[in-house]
């Protein structure tokens, strides 16, 4: 199963508690500034951390420095993704110069985020788990309309692709760089698609209500 790694830049956001992670998969990470790390954290903090057991540490920042925080994240990232090339990846911080490195990240097939808080992250990973169930419907259709084995097949590709399009900031507008999109996509991960499956896909998408097409253009309804 995909893990959800939480970075939490603590110079920029420091959450009262961890709890809303307690479900799932998720591994956290609470990057500490040098000055940070001789204050008080609140014990809120601290128990949930504790209650997450070895999936939350702490990374405490040697020394002062401008964005040193944010250099050791970035650093963290770029070694993690070394291991694991499928990790979800968060960044629970407020400062937008992390934009321009996972925009860069998810062009290459990352899936990952700059969240403010804990409480998106979660919202988020509930939003994909009521997604799976629903990609379920299909397939039943399929066995009781006898629907040829093929589109039962396009059916399996839609979970990624919705975990892909709910990350992007910057959503494709229309069919066609939709299409652009899904195909760069599966580049990346398994394979290239013929475009008549891609088609079937975008289709697919619309029947389920995850996409709404008016012309050329396409907009988006993913939680």
């Amino acid at each position: 199963m995909t893990t959800n790694y939480v970075l939490v830049d603590f110079e920029n956001v420091q959450p009262d508690t961890l709890a809303a992670l307690a479900e799932g998969q998720f591994k956290v990470k609470v990057f500490v500034g040098a000055a940070q790390a001789k204050g008080r954290i609140s014990f809120e903090l601290s128990h949930s951390m504790q209650m997450l057991g070895a999936s939350a540490e702490y990374v405490k920042i040697a020394r002062s420095g401008p964005n040193a925080v944010d250099m050791h994240i970035a650093y963290f990232v770029g070694r993690l993704l070394e291991r694991e090339r499928d990790a979800v990846i968060h960044i629970i911080s407020k400062d937008t110069d992390f934009d321009p490195l996972l925009e860069y990240l998810r062009a290459n097939g990352v899936t990952c985020k700059r969240s403010k808080s804990i409480a998106e992250v979660a919202k988020i990973a509930q939003a994909e788990t009521r997604a799976r169930p629903a990609l379920q419907k299909p397939q039943r259709a399929a066995t009781t309309q006898h629907v040829p084995a093929p589109r039962k097949a396009h059916s399996e590709k839609l979970a990624p692709i919705i975990k892909q399009l709910h990350s992007l900031s910057g959503k494709p507008g229309t069919r066609k760089k939709l299409a652009q999109t899904i195909g760069n996509y599966f580049k990346q991960h398994g394979g290239e698609l013929a475009e008549k499956t891609i088609e079937h896909l975008i289709d697919e998408l619309i029947r389920l209500k995850y996409v709404t097409q008016t012309g050329p253009n396409v907009s988006y309804h993913l939680v």
